[in-house]
């Protein structure tokens, strides 16, 4: 899965939806919104993914396999024992891998945060549970995992077979 093709199908399916309430909303059709509202619409699309599109433009650039770990921030009052459990394992493949990997690590709570939403699309609510955890290589999601902590070897064994 083309991580930049996902952003790319999550981004249009948000403006879609967008537009269609928009048009209930005002009671005029998509594309009367379109010549109403079409600059609004796009700036807003825009500054919303603009955080997203960041974080998939650098993650992609990349070369090397890059573990994403979605957590809820470690200062918040209602800490998520999943995440902090996790990072154990993430300090082991780390200590393992060290520069043949890249960490990147995403608060859920900031704008780039969101990256979890497009990862988890379509998915139901009871599901989506941080961590979210993934093993990307060259913009291609290999392997995506939510709401639990994945042993260090399950992890390695997906950035070694990235790394063939």
């Amino acid at each position: 899965m083309d991580l930049q093709k996902i952003l790319n199908e999550h981004r249009q399916s948000f403006k879609i939806r967008l537009v269609e309430s928009l048009a209930a909303k005002h009671s005029i059709s998509s594309d009367e919104v379109m010549e109403q509202f079409g600059d609004r619409v796009d700036n807003m699309v825009g500054s919303r993914y603009a955080p997203l599109e960041q974080v998939v433009e650098a993650i992609c650039a990349v070369p090397k396999p890059v573990l994403l770990n979605i957590m809820r921030d470690r200062q918040r009052e209602d800490t998520c024992k999943i995440c902090l459990a996790n990072e154990a394992n993430i300090r082991v493949v780390d200590e393992k891998y060290g520069d043949s990997i890249s960490i990147f690590e995403i608060s859920e709570d900031s704008p780039a945060g969101a990256l979890y939403q497009v990862l988890f699309q379509g998915a139901p609510d009871e599901d989506k549970k941080v961590p979210l955890t993934a093993i990307i290589h060259n913009c291609d999601v290999k392997r995506v995992w939510a709401g639990k902590s994945v042993d260090s070897s399950v992890y390695a064994s997906r950035i070694k077979k990235a790394l063939v």
